[in-house]
Protein backbone atom coordinates (compact mmCIF):
# COMPACT_ATOMS: atom_id res chain seq x y z
CA UNK A 1 0.00 0.00 0.00
CA UNK A 2 1.26 3.47 -0.85
CA UNK A 3 2.05 5.86 1.94
CA UNK A 4 2.23 9.63 1.77
CA UNK A 5 5.14 10.62 3.95
CA UNK A 6 6.39 14.10 4.74
CA UNK A 7 9.74 14.59 6.41
CA UNK A 8 10.12 18.11 7.82
CA UNK A 9 13.55 19.50 8.65
CA UNK A 10 14.58 22.56 10.66
CA UNK A 11 17.18 23.33 7.99
CA UNK A 12 16.39 24.34 4.43
CA UNK A 13 19.00 21.97 2.94
CA UNK A 14 18.40 18.75 4.92
CA UNK A 15 15.47 17.55 2.78
CA UNK A 16 17.69 17.27 -0.28
CA UNK A 17 20.31 15.33 1.69
CA UNK A 18 17.60 13.00 3.01
CA UNK A 19 16.22 12.45 -0.50
CA UNK A 20 19.66 11.32 -1.68
CA UNK A 21 19.91 8.93 1.27
CA UNK A 22 16.44 7.54 0.55
CA UNK A 23 17.41 6.87 -3.06
CA UNK A 24 20.43 4.91 -1.86
CA UNK A 25 18.13 2.89 0.39
CA UNK A 26 15.77 2.31 -2.54
CA UNK A 27 18.76 0.98 -4.47
CA UNK A 28 19.38 -1.41 -1.59
CA UNK A 29 15.78 -2.64 -1.87
CA UNK A 30 14.54 -1.12 1.39
CA UNK A 31 11.70 0.86 -0.19
CA UNK A 32 10.08 1.84 -3.45
CA UNK A 33 9.83 5.55 -4.18
CA UNK A 34 7.04 6.45 -6.60
CA UNK A 35 7.62 10.18 -6.45
CA UNK A 36 9.06 12.91 -4.30
CA UNK A 37 8.86 16.66 -4.00
CA UNK A 38 11.14 19.03 -2.10
CA UNK A 39 9.60 22.07 -0.45
CA UNK A 40 12.11 24.65 0.75
CA UNK A 41 11.23 27.87 2.52
CA UNK A 42 14.14 30.26 2.99
CA UNK A 43 14.52 32.63 5.94
CA UNK A 44 12.64 35.37 4.05
CA UNK A 45 9.70 33.00 3.54
CA UNK A 46 10.18 32.40 -0.20
CA UNK A 47 9.02 28.90 -1.11
CA UNK A 48 10.67 26.76 -3.78
CA UNK A 49 9.10 23.49 -4.91
CA UNK A 50 11.15 20.93 -6.83
CA UNK A 51 9.52 17.79 -8.16
CA UNK A 52 11.66 14.73 -8.66
CA UNK A 53 12.05 13.79 -12.28
CA UNK A 54 14.57 10.97 -11.84
CA UNK A 55 12.08 8.35 -10.61
CA UNK A 56 11.18 6.39 -13.74
CA UNK A 57 9.33 3.11 -13.63
CA UNK A 58 6.19 1.74 -15.17
CA UNK A 59 3.95 3.38 -12.55
CA UNK A 60 5.68 6.73 -12.80
CA UNK A 61 2.36 8.58 -12.95
CA UNK A 62 2.04 7.99 -9.19
CA UNK A 63 4.80 10.56 -8.72
CA UNK A 64 2.37 13.28 -9.70
CA UNK A 65 0.48 12.64 -6.48
CA UNK A 66 3.40 13.93 -4.39
CA UNK A 67 3.40 17.01 -6.63
CA UNK A 68 -0.31 17.53 -6.03
CA UNK A 69 0.28 17.41 -2.27
CA UNK A 70 3.02 20.04 -2.64
CA UNK A 71 0.62 22.16 -4.72
CA UNK A 72 -1.99 21.93 -1.98
CA UNK A 73 0.57 22.99 0.64
CA UNK A 74 2.24 25.81 -1.28
CA UNK A 75 -0.27 26.93 -3.89
CA UNK A 76 2.28 26.37 -6.66
CA UNK A 77 2.10 23.80 -9.43
CA UNK A 78 5.46 21.98 -9.49
CA UNK A 79 4.82 20.03 -12.69
CA UNK A 80 3.19 20.52 -16.04
CA UNK A 81 -0.50 19.68 -15.98
CA UNK A 82 -3.34 21.79 -17.25
CA UNK A 83 -4.13 24.24 -14.43
CA UNK A 84 -7.81 23.26 -14.33
CA UNK A 85 -6.92 19.56 -14.10
CA UNK A 86 -4.35 20.23 -11.39
CA UNK A 87 -6.88 22.20 -9.32
CA UNK A 88 -9.48 19.45 -9.75
CA UNK A 89 -7.02 16.76 -8.66
CA UNK A 90 -5.88 18.78 -5.65
CA UNK A 91 -9.55 19.19 -4.73
CA UNK A 92 -10.06 15.42 -5.03
CA UNK A 93 -7.15 14.80 -2.67
CA UNK A 94 -8.52 17.34 -0.22
CA UNK A 95 -11.96 15.68 -0.29
CA UNK A 96 -10.45 12.77 1.58
CA UNK A 97 -10.25 13.47 5.32
CA UNK A 98 -6.92 11.74 5.98
CA UNK A 99 -5.21 13.55 3.12
CA UNK A 100 -6.78 16.85 4.17
CA UNK A 101 -5.35 16.50 7.70
CA UNK A 102 -1.96 15.55 6.23
CA UNK A 103 -1.89 18.70 4.06
CA UNK A 104 -3.07 20.92 6.92
CA UNK A 105 -0.39 19.56 9.26
CA UNK A 106 2.30 19.89 6.60
CA UNK A 107 1.32 23.51 5.86
CA UNK A 108 1.67 24.32 9.55
CA UNK A 109 5.14 22.71 9.77
CA UNK A 110 6.78 24.32 6.73
CA UNK A 111 8.00 27.62 8.13
CA UNK A 112 10.76 30.02 7.04
CA UNK A 113 14.19 28.38 7.26
CA UNK A 114 12.82 24.83 6.92
CA UNK A 115 12.48 22.20 4.24
CA UNK A 116 10.25 19.22 3.66
CA UNK A 117 10.41 16.11 1.56
CA UNK A 118 7.07 14.69 0.45
CA UNK A 119 7.20 11.09 -0.74
CA UNK A 120 4.81 8.59 -2.16
CA UNK A 121 6.52 5.34 -1.23
CA UNK A 122 5.98 1.74 -0.18
CA UNK A 123 7.86 -0.70 2.01
CA UNK A 124 7.08 -3.73 4.13
CA UNK A 125 7.20 -3.34 7.95
CA UNK A 126 10.68 -4.87 8.40
CA UNK A 127 12.31 -2.81 5.68
CA UNK A 128 10.43 0.26 6.81
CA UNK A 129 11.95 -0.04 10.28
CA UNK A 130 15.43 -0.14 8.70
CA UNK A 131 14.63 3.00 6.68
CA UNK A 132 13.36 4.81 9.77
CA UNK A 133 16.52 3.90 11.73
CA UNK A 134 18.75 5.23 8.95
CA UNK A 135 16.70 8.44 8.69
CA UNK A 136 16.93 9.27 12.41
CA UNK A 137 20.31 10.94 11.87
CA UNK A 138 18.60 13.63 9.78
CA UNK A 139 16.40 14.69 12.70
CA UNK A 140 13.20 14.96 10.68
CA UNK A 141 9.71 15.26 11.99
CA UNK A 142 7.55 12.74 10.12
CA UNK A 143 3.93 13.01 9.01
CA UNK A 144 2.17 10.03 7.40
CA UNK A 145 -1.04 9.27 5.60
CA UNK A 146 -2.28 6.27 3.70
CA UNK A 147 -3.38 7.18 0.21
CA UNK A 148 -6.64 5.33 -0.42
CA UNK A 149 -6.25 3.08 -3.48
CA UNK A 150 -9.42 4.43 -5.09
CA UNK A 151 -8.17 8.04 -4.83
CA UNK A 152 -4.78 7.05 -6.23
CA UNK A 153 -6.44 5.21 -9.13
CA UNK A 154 -8.78 8.11 -9.90
CA UNK A 155 -5.90 10.60 -10.00
CA UNK A 156 -3.76 8.31 -12.14
CA UNK A 157 -6.65 7.82 -14.57
CA UNK A 158 -7.18 11.56 -14.89
CA UNK A 159 -3.47 12.10 -15.56
CA UNK A 160 -3.51 9.39 -18.24
CA UNK A 161 -6.55 10.99 -19.91
CA UNK A 162 -4.74 14.33 -19.94
CA UNK A 163 -1.65 12.79 -21.53
CA UNK A 164 -3.75 11.05 -24.21
CA UNK A 165 -5.62 14.25 -25.11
Amino acid sequence: MSQLIALIFDDQFKAEEARDALHRMAGEGLLEIYGSVLITKNAAGKTVVTQEDKVIREDQKAGHIAGLIAAAVTGTMPFILAPTLARRLVSRLMDHGITQKFVKDLKREVEPGTSALVLLAASDPDRRQAVEEKMRSFGAKMLESVLPPEVKQEIESEIEKQKAA
